[in-house]
Protein backbone atom coordinates (compact mmCIF):
# COMPACT_ATOMS: atom_id res chain seq x y z
CA UNK A 1 0.00 0.00 0.00
CA UNK A 2 1.61 3.16 -1.07
CA UNK A 3 0.42 5.77 1.43
CA UNK A 4 1.68 8.72 -0.39
CA UNK A 5 -0.86 8.07 -3.24
CA UNK A 6 -3.83 7.44 -1.21
CA UNK A 7 -2.91 10.97 0.55
CA UNK A 8 -2.63 12.51 -2.70
CA UNK A 9 -6.03 11.39 -4.46
CA UNK A 10 -7.43 11.95 -0.68
CA UNK A 11 -6.35 15.79 -1.57
CA UNK A 12 -7.46 15.97 -4.99
CA UNK A 13 -11.20 15.53 -3.98
CA UNK A 14 -11.10 18.32 -1.59
CA UNK A 15 -9.23 17.61 1.60
CA UNK A 16 -6.29 19.33 2.74
CA UNK A 17 -3.03 17.36 2.99
CA UNK A 18 -3.32 17.32 6.97
CA UNK A 19 -6.97 16.16 6.23
CA UNK A 20 -5.91 13.40 4.20
CA UNK A 21 -3.26 11.80 6.40
CA UNK A 22 -5.37 11.72 9.40
CA UNK A 23 -8.74 10.41 7.76
CA UNK A 24 -6.08 7.85 6.06
CA UNK A 25 -4.57 6.42 8.91
CA UNK A 26 -8.24 6.55 11.33
CA UNK A 27 -8.95 3.78 9.15
CA UNK A 28 -6.51 1.73 10.39
CA UNK A 29 -8.87 0.84 13.27
CA UNK A 30 -11.99 0.80 15.14
CA UNK A 31 -10.99 3.94 16.88
CA UNK A 32 -8.40 6.35 18.50
CA UNK A 33 -7.66 9.09 20.89
CA UNK A 34 -6.90 12.52 19.37
CA UNK A 35 -2.96 11.68 20.72
CA UNK A 36 -3.26 8.52 18.93
CA UNK A 37 -3.80 9.37 15.46
CA UNK A 38 -1.27 12.48 16.32
CA UNK A 39 1.29 10.47 16.98
CA UNK A 40 0.37 8.21 14.19
CA UNK A 41 0.04 10.68 11.24
CA UNK A 42 2.50 13.03 12.38
CA UNK A 43 -0.37 15.80 13.00
CA UNK A 44 0.78 18.07 15.82
CA UNK A 45 -1.06 17.44 18.89
CA UNK A 46 -1.85 21.83 18.78
CA UNK A 47 -3.36 21.08 15.55
CA UNK A 48 -4.78 17.94 15.53
CA UNK A 49 -7.93 18.79 17.23
CA UNK A 50 -8.68 21.64 14.36
CA UNK A 51 -8.71 18.49 11.72
CA UNK A 52 -10.75 16.31 13.71
CA UNK A 53 -13.36 18.32 13.63
CA UNK A 54 -13.19 19.37 10.52
CA UNK A 55 -13.20 15.87 9.98
CA UNK A 56 -16.18 15.15 11.51
CA UNK A 57 -18.01 18.28 9.88
CA UNK A 58 -17.11 16.59 6.53
CA UNK A 59 -18.74 13.23 7.68
CA UNK A 60 -15.36 11.73 7.30
CA UNK A 61 -15.10 10.54 10.95
CA UNK A 62 -17.37 10.36 14.11
CA UNK A 63 -16.19 11.66 17.81
CA UNK A 64 -17.34 9.33 20.73
CA UNK A 65 -17.92 11.26 24.06
CA UNK A 66 -16.22 10.08 27.05
CA UNK A 67 -13.47 10.71 29.49
CA UNK A 68 -11.77 10.61 26.39
CA UNK A 69 -13.11 11.48 23.30
CA UNK A 70 -12.54 8.87 20.87
CA UNK A 71 -12.59 9.07 16.76
CA UNK A 72 -14.02 6.40 14.32
CA UNK A 73 -13.51 6.55 10.54
CA UNK A 74 -16.29 6.48 8.34
CA UNK A 75 -16.94 4.09 5.76
CA UNK A 76 -15.10 5.09 2.75
CA UNK A 77 -17.84 3.14 0.79
CA UNK A 78 -20.23 6.08 2.70
CA UNK A 79 -18.04 8.91 2.21
CA UNK A 80 -17.65 8.73 -1.41
CA UNK A 81 -21.08 8.01 -2.23
CA UNK A 82 -21.69 11.34 -0.55
CA UNK A 83 -19.06 12.69 -2.85
CA UNK A 84 -21.20 11.21 -5.47
CA UNK A 85 -24.40 13.00 -4.46
CA UNK A 86 -22.60 15.97 -4.40
CA UNK A 87 -21.32 16.41 -7.79
CA UNK A 88 -24.70 15.57 -9.09
CA UNK A 89 -26.07 18.30 -6.92
CA UNK A 90 -23.89 20.39 -8.92
CA UNK A 91 -24.27 18.73 -12.29
CA UNK A 92 -28.32 20.30 -10.80
CA UNK A 93 -27.81 23.33 -10.26
CA UNK A 94 -25.25 23.75 -13.54
CA UNK A 95 -28.10 22.73 -15.61
CA UNK A 96 -31.30 24.75 -13.47
CA UNK A 97 -29.24 28.14 -13.92
CA UNK A 98 -28.88 27.21 -17.91
CA UNK A 99 -32.91 27.12 -17.66
CA UNK A 100 -33.70 29.89 -15.19
CA UNK A 101 -31.36 32.15 -17.05
CA UNK A 102 -33.33 31.73 -20.16
CA UNK A 103 -36.75 33.89 -19.25
CA UNK A 104 -33.49 36.50 -19.26
CA UNK A 105 -32.87 35.83 -22.71
CA UNK A 106 -36.42 35.80 -23.74
CA UNK A 107 -37.66 38.88 -21.44
CA UNK A 108 -35.62 40.88 -24.13
CA UNK A 109 -38.02 40.56 -27.15
CA UNK A 110 -35.02 40.16 -29.27
CA UNK A 111 -33.92 37.78 -32.16
CA UNK A 112 -30.81 36.65 -30.41
CA UNK A 113 -29.43 33.34 -29.31
CA UNK A 114 -29.52 32.03 -25.32
CA UNK A 115 -25.76 31.35 -26.02
CA UNK A 116 -24.93 35.01 -26.44
CA UNK A 117 -25.78 35.19 -22.55
CA UNK A 118 -23.97 32.09 -20.98
CA UNK A 119 -21.29 29.97 -22.55
CA UNK A 120 -20.21 26.52 -20.75
CA UNK A 121 -16.17 25.55 -20.69
CA UNK A 122 -15.60 22.12 -19.48
CA UNK A 123 -12.53 21.07 -21.80
CA UNK A 124 -8.65 22.47 -18.83
CA UNK A 125 -7.02 23.93 -21.28
CA UNK A 126 -10.05 25.76 -23.13
CA UNK A 127 -10.97 27.45 -19.68
CA UNK A 128 -7.56 29.16 -18.97
CA UNK A 129 -7.70 30.46 -22.58
CA UNK A 130 -10.73 31.90 -22.30
CA UNK A 131 -9.96 33.06 -18.57
CA UNK A 132 -6.61 34.38 -20.05
CA UNK A 133 -8.20 36.00 -22.83
CA UNK A 134 -10.73 38.17 -20.95
CA UNK A 135 -7.88 39.25 -19.03
CA UNK A 136 -6.53 40.26 -22.06
CA UNK A 137 -9.51 42.28 -23.68
CA UNK A 138 -10.36 43.93 -19.60
CA UNK A 139 -10.70 47.79 -20.72
CA UNK A 140 -11.40 49.10 -16.30
CA UNK A 141 -11.69 46.51 -13.88
CA UNK A 142 -11.37 42.81 -12.78
CA UNK A 143 -12.41 41.45 -9.40
CA UNK A 144 -11.66 38.06 -8.09
CA UNK A 145 -12.42 35.31 -5.82
CA UNK A 146 -9.28 33.37 -6.30
CA UNK A 147 -8.99 29.47 -4.68
CA UNK A 148 -7.37 26.66 -5.19
CA UNK A 149 -7.20 24.44 -7.76
CA UNK A 150 -6.09 26.58 -10.28
CA UNK A 151 -6.39 26.47 -13.89
CA UNK A 152 -4.19 29.66 -14.45
CA UNK A 153 -1.72 29.23 -11.17
CA UNK A 154 -0.89 32.74 -9.85
CA UNK A 155 2.42 32.51 -10.18
CA UNK A 156 2.09 31.72 -14.08
CA UNK A 157 -0.83 33.95 -14.19
CA UNK A 158 1.19 36.36 -16.81
CA UNK A 159 -2.18 37.64 -18.98
CA UNK A 160 -3.38 39.16 -15.12
CA UNK A 161 0.16 41.09 -14.62
CA UNK A 162 0.18 42.40 -18.07
CA UNK A 163 -3.58 43.78 -17.35
CA UNK A 164 -2.21 45.36 -14.53
CA UNK A 165 0.81 47.00 -16.58
CA UNK A 166 -1.77 48.35 -19.44
CA UNK A 167 -3.68 50.23 -16.03
CA UNK A 168 -6.73 47.74 -15.39
CA UNK A 169 -7.83 47.77 -11.83
CA UNK A 170 -7.81 44.50 -10.31
CA UNK A 171 -8.89 43.65 -6.83
CA UNK A 172 -8.39 39.69 -5.84
CA UNK A 173 -9.34 38.20 -2.56
CA UNK A 174 -7.61 34.64 -2.01
CA UNK A 175 -8.71 32.13 -0.18
CA UNK A 176 -6.59 30.70 3.25
CA UNK A 177 -8.25 27.56 4.31
CA UNK A 178 -5.02 26.06 5.70
CA UNK A 179 -1.87 27.65 3.86
CA UNK A 180 -0.70 28.55 1.13
CA UNK A 181 1.93 27.44 -0.98
CA UNK A 182 5.10 29.51 -0.73
CA UNK A 183 5.15 29.69 -4.33
CA UNK A 184 1.60 30.74 -4.65
CA UNK A 185 2.75 33.57 -2.03
CA UNK A 186 5.54 34.70 -4.03
CA UNK A 187 2.80 35.49 -7.31
CA UNK A 188 0.89 37.13 -4.65
CA UNK A 189 3.42 39.35 -4.35
CA UNK A 190 4.65 39.65 -7.63
CA UNK A 191 0.76 41.14 -8.18
CA UNK A 192 0.82 43.40 -5.75
CA UNK A 193 4.35 45.04 -7.09
CA UNK A 194 2.19 45.04 -9.76
CA UNK A 195 -0.56 47.48 -8.07
CA UNK A 196 -3.41 44.71 -7.45
CA UNK A 197 -5.31 45.43 -4.66
CA UNK A 198 -5.42 42.28 -2.13
CA UNK A 199 -7.43 40.36 0.68
CA UNK A 200 -7.82 37.33 2.07
CA UNK A 201 -10.65 35.14 2.96
CA UNK A 202 -10.86 31.92 5.06
CA UNK A 203 -13.59 30.32 2.69
CA UNK A 204 -14.62 31.73 -0.44
CA UNK A 205 -18.31 30.01 -1.44
CA UNK A 206 -16.83 30.08 -5.35
CA UNK A 207 -14.26 30.61 -7.95
CA UNK A 208 -15.36 33.59 -9.80
CA UNK A 209 -13.84 36.58 -11.93
CA UNK A 210 -15.55 39.77 -13.05
CA UNK A 211 -14.63 41.55 -16.39
CA UNK A 212 -15.43 45.63 -16.57
CA UNK A 213 -18.85 45.05 -14.86
CA UNK A 214 -19.96 43.21 -17.70
CA UNK A 215 -19.04 39.77 -17.81
CA UNK A 216 -18.55 37.17 -15.12
CA UNK A 217 -16.94 33.76 -15.16
CA UNK A 218 -17.77 31.06 -12.35
CA UNK A 219 -15.12 28.26 -12.07
CA UNK A 220 -16.86 25.17 -10.54
CA UNK A 221 -15.08 22.35 -9.56
CA UNK A 222 -17.05 18.76 -9.79
CA UNK A 223 -15.32 16.20 -7.86
CA UNK A 224 -16.11 12.35 -7.85
CA UNK A 225 -14.15 9.53 -6.60
CA UNK A 226 -10.72 10.40 -7.65
CA UNK A 227 -11.33 12.33 -10.71
CA UNK A 228 -11.27 15.42 -10.54
CA UNK A 229 -12.77 18.29 -13.80
CA UNK A 230 -14.42 21.74 -14.63
CA UNK A 231 -16.92 23.09 -15.31
CA UNK A 232 -16.96 26.90 -16.30
CA UNK A 233 -19.72 29.25 -17.05
CA UNK A 234 -19.10 32.85 -18.96
CA UNK A 235 -22.47 35.03 -17.92
CA UNK A 236 -22.74 38.20 -19.67
CA UNK A 237 -26.44 39.16 -18.51
CA UNK A 238 -26.07 42.58 -16.52
CA UNK A 239 -28.32 41.12 -13.63
CA UNK A 240 -26.15 37.78 -13.25
CA UNK A 241 -23.14 40.17 -13.27
CA UNK A 242 -24.16 42.39 -10.70
CA UNK A 243 -25.60 40.02 -8.25
CA UNK A 244 -21.52 38.97 -8.42
CA UNK A 245 -20.43 42.03 -8.09
CA UNK A 246 -22.20 42.81 -4.41
CA UNK A 247 -21.14 39.48 -3.53
CA UNK A 248 -17.31 40.52 -4.36
CA UNK A 249 -17.50 44.18 -2.34
CA UNK A 250 -19.50 41.98 0.70
CA UNK A 251 -16.64 40.12 1.16
CA UNK A 252 -14.06 42.82 0.02
CA UNK A 253 -15.26 44.47 3.23
CA UNK A 254 -14.57 41.44 5.49
CA UNK A 255 -11.50 39.91 4.31
CA UNK A 256 -8.02 40.62 5.85
CA UNK A 257 -5.74 42.86 4.50
CA UNK A 258 -2.26 42.01 3.62
CA UNK A 259 -0.73 42.75 6.64
CA UNK A 260 -3.37 40.95 8.77
CA UNK A 261 -2.89 38.37 6.67
CA UNK A 262 0.94 38.25 7.33
CA UNK A 263 0.37 38.19 11.09
CA UNK A 264 -1.71 35.32 11.05
CA UNK A 265 0.54 33.31 8.85
CA UNK A 266 3.60 34.40 11.16
CA UNK A 267 5.36 35.10 8.13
Amino acid sequence: MNTNNYIKKLKKIGLLESEAKVYFYLLKKKNFTAAEIAKLSHVSRSKIYEVLAKLVQKGLCTETLGKVKKYSPVSPEVVFANLYNEFEEKKKIVSDLSKSLLPLYLSEKENTDPLDYIQIIREKNAIAEKYNSLQRKAENQILCFSKDPYVVSVEKNIEGLNALKRGITTKTIYEVKESIQEGIIKGIESFIKAGEEVKFYQDLPIKMAVFDNTVVLLALVDRIQFKESFTTMIVHHPDIVESFIRMFEDHWQKAMNYKEFMIKEKL
